[in-house]
């Protein structure tokens, strides 16, 4: 089978692969989708990560095979998956925290998310396989992880109708936000580099959008949040600048959330502010599986036709040049296909 994999810093090839083989409890799946996430960009761009990595996680395929004493899953269903499995009964996810659980780091799907089939773990196909309606399609299913991991850094924050809340970068998964803020009644805005993106932040949901150059940026939000600035921060890239921002514009009291931080980043910042004027620094760093049928249900509402912000769809022959374009910024969202 064909299958994507990343031998050195910013090379992505198609390389030939046994396809695997679901044992006991397991099922194989068809891969028809796989949207390319920032977490994929990282492994392949990011010149301090260890390799072999693993690519791929939001997949939307077809189950080709089952392995033994698999009873609730046929051939031929449609289904999407979460890739970590926690240990549900341990002191991280009993807290919350299922991310940080030792369990859920270890475990994944085989061989990755780019490939044509998947092996999915007996220990996933438990408690993390979700067989999709045929009313959704294939296309808007592939959001279903992203959009679980906005909804668990929302559920991370408090926040209370007619709030307002900036986004800083509305790629890929900051568009995200938008409409679960909306869905809140918060004022959102968003900030961002490229003016189309603001444009189709807009469409979803967002009240005003501000080029990451415009002086008056901060002026005018504090004037619409009567000079109090906005209550919540989203933090989609971490620089010095973004973070600058984000200090900036947060109200005294307010919450700054980390959602996209690069390996290595190490940045100064104002201790004296964050403790006088109390803010809150946030960080959200994956969904966990209890929150995909919560997405699932969110992605069925009239007018969450996400799909419609993929910009390129390209097939696994074409793997390289589809991480090139996300990498690139150049796009709103690349999903790669099998065919």
């Amino acid at each position: 089978m064909k299958q994507l994999h990343s031998p050195a810093t910013g090379v992505v090839e198609v390389i030939a692969a046994p396809a695997p083989a679901p044992g006991a409890g397991e099922v194989l799946v068809q891969m028809r989708y796989c949207g390319v996430c920032g977490t994929d960009l990282m492994k392949v761009y990011a010149p301090d990560v260890a390799r072999p990595v693993q690519l791929g996680h939001e997949v939307v395929g077809v189950v080709a095979a089952v392995g033994a004493d698999v009873q609730h899953i046929a051939v031929g269903q449609r289904v999407a998956f979460a890739h970590h499995v926690p240990d549900y009964s341990s002191h991280f996810t009993r807290r919350g925290s299922a991310p940080m659980d030792p369990l859920f780091k270890r475990t994944n799907i085989d061989p990755g998310g780019f490939a044509e089939f998947i092996r999915v773990p007996a220990l996933h196909v438990q408690h993390v396989l979700l067989p999709l309606p045929d009313d959704l399609p294939d296309l808007r299913a592939v959001f279903i992880e992203p959009l679980a991991c906005c909804l668990r850094a929302l559920d991370r924050v408090p926040l209370l109708e007619g709030d307002a809340a900036l986004i800083v970068g509305v790629g890929a998964v900051g568009l995200l936000f938008a409409p679960l803020l909306a869905d809140r009644a918060v004022t959102t805005f968003a900030v961002d580099v490229r003016g189309e993106r603001l444009t189709l932040a807009q469409q979803w949901g967002v009240a005003r959008g501000f080029l990451a150059d415009d002086p008056d940026a901060i002026a005018m939000m504090q004037a619409a949040t009567e000079g109090r600035g906005v209550d919540l921060v989203i933090l989609t890239v971490v620089t010095q600048a973004t973070l600058a921002q984000a200090f900036a514009a947060v109200r005294d009291g307010g919450v700054i959330l980390l959602f996209g931080v690069k390996p290595a980043t190490q940045l100064p910042i104002n201790w004296w502010d964050v403790w006088r004027r109390e803010l809150n620094i946030v960080s959200s760093y994956s969904a966990t599986p209890d929150l995909f049928p919560r997405a699932l249900a969110i992605l069925r509402r009239p007018g969450y036709t996400l799909e419609n912000s993929v910009s390129h769809v390209l097939n696994l022959d074409n793997g390289a040049h589809a991480f090139h374009l996300a990498h690139a910024g150049l796009t709103s969202k690349v999903v790669i296909t099998r065919e």
